[in-house]
């Protein structure tokens, strides 16, 4: 039986049916841009400049940003109480006025980044507190989905699922940012390879560590990307059931395709840290010691070591 066939009407853990229909502003892409661009102007949010070099790992390619101005963001250790609880310095509990850019339904808010290396950089956070450690719902799905079609331009909703995904915070939030600039980087970030909306791609070439893609079709509802991250979730909980790993995870999602990714560790503890952006091939450093964590050993071994490598 195949990894496809095997997973194929699997059902998402802790998903729920989502609630009433969402309803946004017709403009609300200008909006939040324009939004995030006064709280910059204003020094409300953390952003600034950055570079990036590109990196051919024998062939995997990958993009290394710098951004000093990125230090300044917290991040909470794995055994903090409040990511636990979500009482103690939960920036999201309640969010700042001053960042709130809409509601999305009954259970979330879009939210500016106050941490920020991509214009625009959102936020989609639960209204009540949820552990960062839990899989996505229907329910979070449903709300990043209506806003990334609400958006005219292209952009990746992430998601980083446990401590050892690379996420900072423990209160549960997706981020979107722009997608990246292909024409720059000078390649495409390997999800965008998959070509099957049936059979999942869990061996893209040049790939070391264990992906999990399917692409959307063009007509997708944000049931066919609760369906799709269904299948994903349970091909993921399956490797790391395998490899003797937590439940971490990355979830990438674009208009085009959704990839999830099973981590084993988070890199905190190695040198850089490893979020969503780090594993579809672009991380963002904050000194030279944090590059050198990348380059020492290249950017596909050092995946390879906070993923789950292709032969574990």
């Amino acid at each position: 039986m195949t990894l496809d066939e095997l997973f194929k009407s699997s059902d998402t853990e802790g998903s729920t049916n989502p609630s009433s229909p969402i309803v946004l502003q017709p403009d609300l892409e200008a909006y939040a841009l324009s939004r995030f661009d006064q709280a910059v102007a204003a020094g409300k949010l953390i952003y600034g400049p950055s570079t990036a070099e590109i990196i051919d790992d024998n062939g995997f390619k990958f993009e290394l940003r710098m951004a000093p101005a990125a230090q300044k963001k917290p991040i909470i250790s794995h055994d903090a109480p409040e990511r636990k609880n979500g009482k103690k310095g939960n920036p999201f509990l309640p969010p700042n006025p001053e960042e709130i850019v809409s509601t999305v339904g009954d259970h979330h808010y879009l939210l500016l980044n106050k941490f920020s290396f991509y214009r625009p950089s959102l936020l989609i956070t639960t209204k009540q507190y949820i552990s960062q450690e839990e899989a996505l719902t229907a329910d979070d799905l449903t709300a990043l989905w209506v806003v990334m079609q609400n958006f005219s331009g292209r952009y990746l909703g992430i998601y980083n699922c446990g401590y050892h995904s690379g996420s900072s915070q423990g209160h549960k939030h997706m981020q979107i940012w722009p997608y990246p600039d292909e024409e720059k980087l000078g390649f495409r970030i390997f999800p965008s390879h998959a070509t099957s909306e049936s059979l999942i791609a869990d061996s893209i070439p040049k790939i070391p560590y264990k992906h999990f893609v399917l692409r959307l079709p063009a007509n997708a509802t944000a049931d066919t990307l609760i369906q799709n991250h269904d299948r994903l979730l349970q091909a993921t909980r399956h490797a790391q059931q395998q490899a003797g790993s937590g439940s971490a995870h990355n979830v990438i999602i674009s208009k085009e395709w959704i990839c999830l990714i099973p981590r084993r560790r988070s890199g905190f503890e190695t040198g850089s840290g490893v979020n969503s952006g780090g594993v579809t091939g672009c991380a963002v450093v904050t000194s030279e010691a944090e590059r050198q964590a990348w380059i020492s050993g290249g950017p596909a071994a050092y995946l390879k070591s906070v993923a789950i490598a292709l032969d574990d």
